[in-house]
């Protein structure tokens, strides 16, 4: 009784002090300032449940979703992060990803400087697929323009900045062929 109650006291503190601004963000941000460690972890005790299953159950996409195609029977979870901004990326059946894995079609023009760099991204030719069967280890970072063959696997912790042949294993940074599947050299 005594902790739901704690547990009540520390939520109404949060929303007292929510209400003495009126707008919206700034209103949050003065939350963060102003809030004690016990309301913030009241707060983060209330939210975890849904942080949690927002973060692992849905990939975050940067850019147009319309432009993300993934096949049925690929469910992209584990915190995946998807940039659309430079081409369409496709996932077609039976992809699996570790965790933190991000497929980026996104670049910005290294000759420009200052925000005209931040502003200089192309809006086309830089598509990622991944074909049915691919699976990416844990940590994985894939720069588009890129095809992964169908049941290729990509090692934890690598870059790929290349196409990859069906049926082969890469590693590294950047990723390069280890072996087939079948456990021939490549």
């Amino acid at each position: 009784m005594l902790k739901i109650q704690n547990e009540t006291a520390s939520r109404e503190a949060v929303e007292s002090t929510a209400q003495e601004d009126t707008s919206g963000e700034s209103q949050f941000l003065t939350l963060l300032r102003t809030a004690k460690k016990k309301e913030l972890e009241a707060l983060a005790k209330l939210l975890m449940p849904y942080i949690s299953v927002l973060d692992m159950s849905h990939p975050k996409v940067w850019g147009d979703r319309n432009r993300l195609h993934i096949d049925r029977a690929t469910i992209p979870i584990n915190d995946l992060l998807i940039n659309t901004r430079s081409g369409h990326v496709t996932i077609k059946e039976d992809c699996f990803f570790g965790h933190r894995c991000m497929l980026l079609t996104g670049t910005h023009d290294y000759r420009e400087t200052g925000m005209r760099r931040l502003k200089a991204v192309p809006d086309s030719g830089r598509d990622i697929v991944l074909e049915r069967g691919v699976w990416l280890g844990s940590d994985v970072t894939v720069l588009g323009p890129v095809h992964i063959g169908e049941n290729a696997v990509v090692a934890a912790g690598s870059l790929v900045t290349r196409d990859v042949p069906a049926n082969t294993i890469v590693a590294g940074r950047p990723a390069k062929p280890v072996k087939k599947i079948d456990g021939s050299d490549v």
